[in-house]
């Protein structure tokens, strides 16, 4: 997945000749299907003099550039219906509003995860009361030009602790049941999961001061989110961010194996993609 600011400013390079053949100015968003349809190359002061390619022309989207087959790629808006249409829609979406279905203002959008081999928005994220949130394109209702309409509130990373309790009633040990030391019963081998929960200490550990102790593995990252955590070897953040063992990611610094170990919570791993900086 690539977040769209490091596909804004790559170098074009045509595999034919082996030339740089432009520079990807902008994007175009197709709103009805979520995708990436179009990227503009040096774009002119008048839009519709542009050239564009379709995203279907494309053969690699990588870290240093963006390859087509060869400069017959590129066309001129003018000559493109399709593209005409998209972007006199101007869907934009970062800096957009989330709104869920219900009505409610959730967010803000920060950024967009494009996958490189379909073009599809993957994940949008968005910054909510100063920490960074994400929605899966599957929850996403309207990619509007003002606004970002999802089904509900998505989920937030301290969230993670209902389901890690629920894991851990679901996966209980075993538990003595006490019994009469004279009468043994098929009731013993038939304890309930009710039975067993009623044993099993489920309440947060409290220490000294009085404050929760943290839930150890309170956040499994998921595939995606792996990948994620290996791209960021070897890249810059454009601001100091506060990694989870409270250690400083400075801006500028190059991001280490060792320093993505220190990124254990979601909403530092989106923070982190949504400052990257661009190559």
């Amino acid at each position: 997945m690539k977040p769209t600011k490091e596909i804004v400013g790559l170098r074009i390079i045509s595999i034919l000749d082996g030339t740089q053949v432009g520079v990807v100015k902008d994007l175009v968003l197709n709103p009805q299907e979520k995708t990436l349809d179009f990227v503009i190359v040096d774009q002119p002061t008048d839009i519709f003099g542009a050239k564009v390619i379709a995203f279907a022309d494309l053969l690699g989207l990588g870290e240093f550039a963006m390859t087509i087959p060869n400069p017959g790629v590129i066309q001129d808006v003018a000559q493109n219906i399709e593209a005409q249409r998209l972007l006199k829609q101007d869907t934009r979406v970062l800096g957009t509003k989330v709104l869920t279905k219900k009505g409610q203002l959730i967010g803000e959008v920060t950024e967009l995860l494009i996958d490189e081999e379909t073009g599809q928005i993957a994940v949008c994220l968005f910054e909510a009361q100063g920490e960074m949130h994400q929605v899966g394109v599957e929850e996403v209702i309207t990619l509007g030009k003002e606004l970002l309409i999802v089904e509900g509130s998505p989920s937030v990373p301290n969230h993670q602790m209902t389901e890690t309790k629920r894991e851990i009633k679901i996966q209980a040990p075993d538990v003595a049941v006490p019994i009469e030391e004279t009468v043994f019963t098929k009731d013993v081998d038939l304890a309930t999961e009710e039975n067993i929960s009623e044993d099993v200490d489920l309440a947060p550990k409290v220490d000294s001061l009085g404050e929760v102790a943290p839930i150890e593995n309170e956040t499994s990252f998921n595939l995606f989110e792996q990948r994620q955590l290996q791209y960021f070897i070897g890249k810059k953040v454009e601001k100091d961010i506060i990694l989870d063992n409270t250690e400083v990611l400075r801006a500028g610094e190059r991001i280490t194996p060792d320093i993505v170990t220190h990124i254990t919570s979601r909403s530092t791993l989106m923070e982190v993609t949504s400052h990257l900086q661009k190559n």
